[in-house]
């Protein structure tokens, strides 16, 4: 691609914005250095702490019945560690508003939230792979901040999982302690009633066929109280999970939902009927018939479904991603799963025990109410007996709770600080320094417009030649020493003018005789390029004639230092005959003539465009060989344009860092439109960043030459 970047050319712009790069890597890592001398060293406390996660199915376990579950994942207690309750108990416990306050310029700013956004981004909770271990981290400028923060969080995390066992053991005992008055109370009735009935009637034994009976209603009436129980215990641990939930201001799912849906109520009954036709069969066959295992394996199979489908239920209704939240709906679903077999099991032994009180009732009337106070005395025992075991039960397992995490190792403040790492942030501040560098680079050239070399020059001005390079050179204080052709002709410098007038001559198929020399804009050289290529073809035996046609800011007269004020103007308008205002200001140029600008008029345009300016170029060229006109800047006014109408072509001239690529491109533009021959370009103040091919070959020619040149060369070098 004509546009395309090759390796040279990033090379060549590296070589000449080589100060920006350094100096902005200079700055970076200066910038660096200085932030690691003033940067707040901060230090970090390390606290180890080895999780047993929560057991989702620790409610069951303490009420007697496993219902199955899975344990949560480690990400879940470290989600808890970092939770709000906790941080605002650090700030509790360690005082840190007064802290903060007394360290900020407006304590009246500090916050609570303030205080637990700033914690929260102090901590750092982290797992080791593949264990149960997790590490509290805390970052802060004072060490010992950071070390009772990490021992401070620890301890109430440990406190928090401790405070949520204890809710369910402490509803459970509650509960128990509720029901033992009751229940010693109705025994107390019940032993009164058997007593006083006895008395009254006499009679105070039963036969075998009653006996029986009553044993197997002393069963289930105990298996029924046992299991109500448990389904009491299980309405006020659904009841505390609400409770809990309600203050977290997350949704509740009632029991009725759960229990009126269809569904749930076929799975139920369901298990009932099973329940029912595997009693009748225990009592007749062995564990292993296959009946029996038929019929367990059904009942597993719907026990299953039934806390899929709860599960399905709950999931339904919330939406939450709160690991603490999550936890507490996995223990509600255990609940409501629990709560709907332990029904089922009371609905199927009620059923059992209705046939056992049918055959009751078809004994004589005494004896039948004899054995209905016995069996409720028996009843009324075994339930308040059962209560006093569960209360101690509850009590010993309430005493019993800890936390499920173990702090493995309290916290380590490290000795150097964490931030900065001078080592790391130096090396960045370098890597950063250098990719800055590369970037101001380019942006500094891409911003630059300015024309910098032959490619840039290509590109706007396209399928011209670029017919000659003249390299830079200091022009010295003193009259003519701009003609660098004149005063040293053995120069490189007049060498490229030379081969910028024979190129000229070689441009077009006719060799262009009216020859006119512009430039996009002011100081690109035009003046002192058309002055040197005249003086080039009149050394070289040619009749030329340099026509100042700048009447705008005319320099040929002082370059050649001539004096006189009459001139083109005064030949075209005031009729002052030609051979009076052409000069010939250096005696031994012979074929070396000056036609000055004269009186610089009010619309030079005007004088330009006129049929008299064309007819006297008619006139002149049939006298001179070669006529140079210098023309203005294309851009300042129309006139380079029209004049060059009536020449055999422009040559336009351009100067490395001076001429804009916008600017050359409109006046690039405007000759194509006007029609103009263009016959090339020149480019001024070639150097060795711009052209390497002709800087070294400038530097070649004086190599060849006597040391004397040489010395001279580097005198008239740019420094």
């Amino acid at each position: 691609m004509e546009n395309e970047l090759t390796f040279e050319d990033i090379l060549n712009i590296f070589k000449k914005r080589f100060w920006w790069f350094f100096l902005t890597v200079v700055v970076t890592v200066t910038i660096t250095l200085l932030y690691l001398l003033n940067a707040t060293p901060i230090y970090e406390a390390t606290s180890t702490l080895k999780i047993d996660p929560v057991q989702q199915s620790s409610v069951a376990d303490i009420f007697g019945v496993q219902m199955g579950g899975s344990s949560s994942k480690i990400s879940t207690e470290i989600e808890l560690i970092k939770s709000r309750r906790n941080l605002e108990q650090v700030i509790e416990n360690l005082n840190l508003m007064e802290y903060f306050k007394a360290k900020s310029e407006n304590p009246e700013e500090v916050t609570k939230n303030s205080v637990i956004r700033t914690l929260s981004e102090m901590i750092t909770v982290s797992p080791v792979s593949d264990t149960n271990v997790v590490k509290i981290s805390v970052q802060s400028e004072d060490q010992q901040l950071a070390s009772e923060i990490a021992n401070n969080l620890a301890l109430v995390y440990n406190d928090l999982l401790k405070s949520l066992s204890q809710n369910e053991y402490t509803a459970r005992r509650r509960f128990i302690e509720e029901q033992i008055p009751i229940a010693e109370k109705d025994l107390n009735v019940a032993q009164d009633n058997l007593r006083k009935f006895k008395e009254e009637n006499s009679i105070f034994l039963l036969d075998e066929e009653a006996k029986a009976i009553l044993q197997f209603l002393v069963s289930y009436d105990q298996q029924i109280n046992t299991y109500q129980v448990q389904l009491q215990e299980a309405n006020v641990r659904i009841q505390t999970l609400n409770s809990m939930l309600e203050n977290m201001d997350q949704e509740i799912i009632s029991s009725e939902t759960i229990s009126i849906n269809p569904v749930v109520s076929n799975l139920r009954n369901q298990m009932v009927n099973i329940q029912v036709q595997l009693a009748g069969l225990e009592g007749t066959r062995s564990s292993n018939d296959p009946d029996v295992l038929r019929l367990k394996e059904e009942l597993n199979q719907a026990q299953e479904m039934l806390r899929n489908e709860i599960t399905t239920i709950v999931t339904s209704q919330v939406k939450t991603s709160n690991p603490q939240y999550t936890s507490l709906y996995s223990q509600l679903i255990q609940e409501e799963a629990k709560r709907q077999v332990l029904q089922g099991t009371i609905q199927s032994i009620t059923t059992i025990r209705n046939n056992y009180q049918n055959q009751l009732n078809q004994l004589p009337a005494l004896e039948q109410r004899l054995m209905d106070f016995e069996r409720e005395v028996k009843v009324k025992e075994n339930l308040y007996v059962l209560l006093l075991e569960k209360l101690e039960e509850a009590k010993i397992a309430e005493a019993g709770v800890i936390g499920t995490a173990n702090i493995i190792d309290s916290a380590f403040v490290s000795p150097n600080p964490v931030k900065p790492n001078k080592t790391l942030t130096a090396a960045i501040g370098g890597v950063l320094g250098i990719f800055l560098g590369i970037l101001v680079i380019f942006l500094v050239e891409y911003m630059d417009k300015k024309i910098k070399d032959e490619k840039e020059l290509k590109s706007v001005v396209k399928d011209k030649p670029i017919l000659g390079r003249i390299p830079h050179f200091r022009i010295e204080k003193g009259l003519m020493n701009e003609l660098i052709v004149l005063r040293d002709p053995v120069s490189p410098i007049s060498e490229a003018y030379k081969m910028l007038a024979t190129n000229i001559n070689f441009s077009d198929t006719k060799e262009p005789n009216v020859i006119s020399f512009s430039s996009s804009g002011p100081a690109e050289g035009k003046t002192i390029t058309a002055t040197n290529v005249a003086i080039s073809y009149a050394q070289s035996g040619k009749k030329t004639l340099l026509m100042d046609a700048d009447m705008r800011r005319p320099r040929v007269e002082k370059i050649l230092g001539i004096k006189t004020k009459d001139g083109l103007v005064n030949h075209l308008l005031r009729h002052m005959p030609i051979e009076q205002v052409i000069q010939k200001p250096i005696e031994e140029l012979e074929n070396f003539s000056v036609l000055p600008v004269g009186v610089l008029p009010p619309n030079p345009t005007t004088i330009l465009t006129s049929n008299e300016f064309k007819d006297l170029l008619d006139r002149l060229k049939e006298y001179y060989e070669k006529i140079v006109i210098d023309l203005p800047p294309i851009m300042v006014a129309p006139d380079a344009v029209i004049a060059s109408r009536y020449t055999d072509g422009l040559v336009l001239v351009t100067r490395y860092g001076q001429t804009m690529r916008p600017t050359l491109k409109s006046a690039y533009e405007n000759i194509l439109t006007s029609g103009t021959n263009i016959i090339g370009t020149v480019i001024n103040d070639v150097d060795e960043k711009s052209s390497n091919y002709y800087y070294y070959y400038y530097y070649y020619y004086y190599s060849e030459n006597s040391d004397e040149s040489k010395k001279k060369e580097k005198k008239s070098k740019n420094p």
